[in-house]
């Protein structure tokens, strides 16, 4: 009796440390500071210092108006990093709806980005203090000797900017921005100029708020994990309590929730019917919303490398004019043209080349993803867990928006999912053909997200090593022929790998990848990345950006109940080993990219997708604990047992609603005629795509518009009816007409309004547009 009281008491007392967590998160804020000695000025945020020794004297420091609605990402699961998709008018048009208030509220929105304890001191008085100062406050500074300005960059996120007004009539403007990896100090001058740069460097380099901003999401997860498991349960109760009184009703309302147990039998056949439908939704946005075309540079490079693959080649021929068919991810090299990346995307997408529905290849591969998920969840625990796990994939955004794309994440999906099925399967007492599909899955894995692949494959070894030893132990015989099996899948994938590089770079060692850029890997330090370096600061902000759009896109859900349920075992103490193992999986392949240099976040974080079948299955045992524990109450309490779990479904069917009701829908608004460029920056695509134009070299004079639209047009051979390239300059022009003598040219330009021209290159002939 003494020990349950004990336990009781742990629940507030959990509650209060993890308040005294959240409380102390937010302490960890990023310290600026600004010393005038002089003319010496000298700016530190955190430990990064810069001098600005500029002759003015400051007169006033001007805290920049910002935008609350503006931030990284927002409830839409819009961005204004990355993809720049972040549309203020319309937040500002929902930002007083009961929803997004509750949201902001929620995430804690206005407590992000923002300046705190501000003081001015000269020596050891303090001449200004604020503990929040306004929004584009400006404060005076003293005029003689010397001070210090100090204040505090509280939850840094969004990029703020401080502005130092001289005395000479210039202005300073120092720029913290963690995305983009940089603090700036730009200057506008009566003499020299507006917006003259006068120092930059990598930011950021203190890795303490950002641990804190982290473990900040862990920790109100966990509070949410708690309020929705306590609230359940006294729902639960008060539920139980009144429909003992009911008795008369008990058959009626039992066959209201039977769907429960008919879900423990075999995968419900409505489950099979979402994933048919789910499939068809897929393949609606691959091919209306999104042209059926690429849009991103990483797709555009897969599209051309499938379709030289589909022509029987493994490059094309270099292009006669090098400079002017820049195509993205690609790499020209003694004769040759090739995109960067591993073999195994761009071979998978092959067939539907060969078919004409290149683009209906993700949405199938996807579709047997989710029931391989469910497959596998039936295997490991139930086929409850397993019904819920495919009806939160087949209705999750993320899944849905990245499956319909040309980008290797879905197809790597496949290929660990049914690597995994295999492999369980002989575990369980499968034939041995089970074990060799899942290893063939794993080599073509590995052949197409190398570094990812073998990561995943290296967090599958342990748990499928325990599954065999369980069924073969200690009987090394029956160890023989896997083990044959294993080195011989090894063996041939690697030979794979080293041959194609052999044919490609000219060296075994040298992936095309490194040849396009050898900054390009994982690690920490100088050199790494298209920033020029990688910090522990800045893999943990790749981290932060990670989590949040994870949190916003996985489900469609209010932010922190996306990681809420799937706590739910692990507070209820109810995980089993296999919980934990999900756990550590999904969390090893979520935590590594801190040591990668870019989030990478397009169509929601597509880094993180082959961490879905541990995520939707420690989600769905989440609700299944919860319907477990409702039963068990009601039955120690001796309260009524028919429709128990009732409250756990409504929660599940409101967290839902919120998806279906709003996130999924403003994505199919957000993603009609999808271009990849900014938001606002229309384009007229069904004219790109079919130009009223034939025997025809098309010229742009637009990078982003070459790489992103009209390079995967291109025919591998440049043999097709028309031919995309891009110059910037007559003599280019002129370099192409002598290389295409038998093709008419035309340059394609886009209006502000989206509308698109096509004029031909000859003096003779006036511009035309040819096709509304």
């Amino acid at each position: 009796m003494i020990l349950k009281r004990l336990r009781l008491l742990l629940w507030p007392l959990a509650v209060l440390v993890l308040l005294a967590l959240n409380w102390l998160c937010a302490q960890q804020a990023l310290p600026i500071e600004l010393t005038v000695q002089g003319q010496t000025k000298t700016l530190h945020a955190g430990s990064t210092t810069l001098n600005l020794g500029m002759p003015g004297k400051p007169r006033e420091l001007e805290l920049v108006r910002y935008d609350p609605l503006v931030h990284e990402y927002q409830l839409d699961g819009s961005d204004s990093t990355n993809n720049f998709s972040l549309d203020v008018n319309y937040l500002r048009h929902i930002s007083s709806s009961p929803y997004y208030r509750f949201y902001a509220w929620m995430r804690g929105l206005d407590d992000l980005s923002r300046w705190r304890d501000l003081e001015v001191r000269a020596g050891e008085r303090t001449l200004v203090s604020k503990s929040w100062p306004g929004n584009g406050e400006r404060i005076t500074l003293p005029q003689n000797g010397s001070y210090s300005v100090r204040l505090q960059w509280q939850l840094p996120e969004t990029p703020r900017q401080l502005n130092l007004w001289l005395d000479d009539g210039s202005v300073l403007h120092i720029i913290l921005n963690r995305n983009d990896r940089f603090l700036a100090v730009t200057e506008d001058s009566p003499t020299s100029g507006p917006d003259q740069e006068l120092a930059r460097v990598f930011f950021p380099e203190d890795p303490g708020p950002f641990v804190a901003m982290n473990l900040s999401t862990v920790v109100r997860s966990l509070l949410w994990a708690v309020i929705l498991l306590g609230g359940v349960l006294l729902l639960e109760l008060g539920l139980g309590w009144l429909l003992r009184w009911f008795p008369q009703r008990e058959r009626k309302a039992w066959r209201l929730f039977s769907w429960s147990s008919a879900l423990t039998k075999a995968l419900h056949p409505l489950v099979l019917l979402l994933l048919l439908g789910s499939f068809l939704f897929v393949s609606w946005i691959a091919l209306v919303q999104y042209h059926a075309m690429p849009h991103i540079f990483d797709a555009s490079a897969y599209y051309f490398a499938a379709k030289t693959y589909a022509q029987g080649r493994l490059f094309a021929p270099e292009p006669p004019v090098p400079e002017s068919f820049p195509g993205p991810f690609m790499v020209q090299l003694a004769g040759k043209w090739f995109a960067q990346y591993p073999p195994g995307t761009a071979l998978t997408l092959t067939p539907g080349f060969w078919l004409g529905v290149p683009w209906l290849v993700e949405p199938l591969l996807g579709t047997l993803a989710l029931l391989g998920i469910g497959l596998i969840a039936a295997r490991l625990f139930n086929r409850r867990v397993a019904s819920l796990a495919v009806l939160l994939g087949a209705l999750s955004p993320f899944y849905s928006y990245l499956a319909a794309s040309y980008m290797s994440h879905t197809i790597a999906l496949f290929y660990l999912v049914w690597g995994i099925w295999g492999v369980v399967r002989y575990a369980q007492g499968g034939r041995m053909w089970s074990l060799v599909l899942g290893l063939f899955s794993f080599g073509m894995l590995a052949l197409t997200r190398d570094l990812v692949g073998l990561l995943c494959i290296g967090l599958v070894v342990p748990g499928l090593v325990w599954l065999l030893w369980n069924r073969l132990g200690r009987d090394w015989y029956a160890w023989s022929l896997p083990l044959v099996w294993m080195g011989s899948v090894v063996i041939l994938f690697l030979t794979i790998s080293l041959v194609i590089n052999i044919i490609l770079t000219g060296n075994m060692l040298l992936p095309p990848r490194q040849l396009f850029f050898a900054g390009d890997r994982f690690g920490f330090g100088e050199g790494i990345g298209f920033y020029g370096k990688h910090t522990l600061a800045a893999g943990l902000v790749n981290l932060d950006e990670l989590l949040t759009s994870l949190a916003l896109d996985l489900y469609g859900w209010p932010f922190y109940c996306t990681f809420a349920l799937l706590l739910v075992p692990f507070l209820a103490r109810r995980a089993k080993l296999l919980d934990w193992y999900c756990l550590a999986c999904g969390a090893v392949l979520i935590g590594a990219y801190v040591g990668y240099f870019y989030h990478g976040i397009y169509l929601g974080p597509r880094y993180l997708y082959e961490s879905l079948p541990f995520l939707l299955m420690l989600t769905a045992r989440g609700i299944v604990v919860l319907i477990e524990l409702a039963k068990e109450l009601r039955v120690r309490l001796k309260l009524a047992q028919w429709g128990s779990g009732a409250v756990t479904v409504v929660l599940v069917l409101l967290l839902l609603a919120c998806n279906l009701g709003y996130y999924l829908p403003r994505q199919i608004e957000r993603y009609t005629n999808y271009n990849g460029f900014p938001v606002g920056q229309r384009l007229d695509l069904d004219t790109l795509y079919h130009p009223n134009i034939h025997n025809a070299l098309i010229i742009t004079n637009d990078v982003l518009l070459y790489q992103n639209v009209l390079f995967p047009l291109n025919d591998p051979g440049l043999q097709g009816d028309v031919i995309y390239a891009c110059a910037s300059d007559s003599s280019k022009v002129e370099s192409l007409r002598k290389a295409f003598p038998q093709r008419d040219l035309y340059m394609v330009t886009v209006g502000t309004d989206g509308r698109v021209y096509y004029s031909r290159l000859d003096s003779s002939r006036p511009k035309m547009e040819l096709r509304d």
